[in-house]
């Protein structure tokens, strides 16, 4: 494992790995049938306002993130962190059209912060992981409330369940979509937070809206795609 994980720190093999990671969306996204759900005040904002939100997803679901500039059809800014991994990530997403901004807590995360800031004024929604990069797992973090504190924008929960797939040992057992599935992908309620409330009450109750959001839309995905 830690020969394999030092070949892929080479440039090259990494976007050869993200450039089959891509393939390997287009075959799920292809052999599978996908639904994305939008809660009404999120279609108020982004399609008829035209303001750009801050989608926020836990860190072993990012693989449905570029989904999002689907559903924008504007360009979209994803958060990276700048570890080896995350380049084979970042080539997949970028081949999808995802623009993106890397940085995490430990490294390059001011300059980070300072862009996505300066994405989210310009009008450019931006999508996070507030668990991410290392955890620990489904628990907010709070730059994303900052992120929204500062930019006045709402935060969107996003979660989405699948019929087939399988979990990754990494730290945050990242779930894997398999082909010749069911997809439901949801867009929460938009969340509004306040500078005179404590920080880490607002993160818990992100915390509380993901959670309740992935339960909802796991329960719901039999029921949700019968016509898709």
């Amino acid at each position: 494992m830690r020969k394999k994980r030092t070949l892929f720190t080479h440039p090259a093999l990494a976007t050869l790995a993200g450039v089959l990671l891509h393939a390997y969306g287009e075959l799920v996204l292809r052999t599978s049938r996908m639904r994305i759900v939008v809660d009404p005040a999120v279609d108020a904002h982004v399609r008829d306002r035209g303001l750009p939100v801050i989608y926020a997803l836990w860190h072993c679901q990012v693989f449905f993130m570029p989904l999002l500039r689907r559903y924008e059809r504007r360009p979209l800014t994803v958060l990276l962190s700048q570890h080896r991994d995350a380049r084979i990530v970042g080539v997949a997403a970028q081949l999808r059209g995802v623009q993106l901004v890397r940085g995490s807590s430990t490294r390059g995360g001011f300059q980070a912060y300072r862009q996505l800031l300066a994405n989210l004024r310009g009008g450019q929604s931006v999508c996070v992981t507030p668990d991410g990069p290392k955890g620990p797992a489904r628990q907010v973090k709070s730059g994303v409330i900052q992120l929204a504190r500062h930019s006045g924008c709402v935060v969107v929960p996003v979660a989405w369940a699948g019929t087939r797939q399988c979990r990754l040992r990494s730290w945050d057992r990242t779930v894997l979509p398999l082909p010749f599935s069911r997809y439901l992908l949801a867009l929460g309620a938009p969340q509004t937070f306040a500078d005179e409330i404590d920080i880490q009450q607002q993160g818990h109750q992100l915390e509380a809206e993901l959670e309740d959001l992935c339960q909802g839309v796991s329960a719901a995905l039999m029921t949700a795609l019968p016509n898709c």
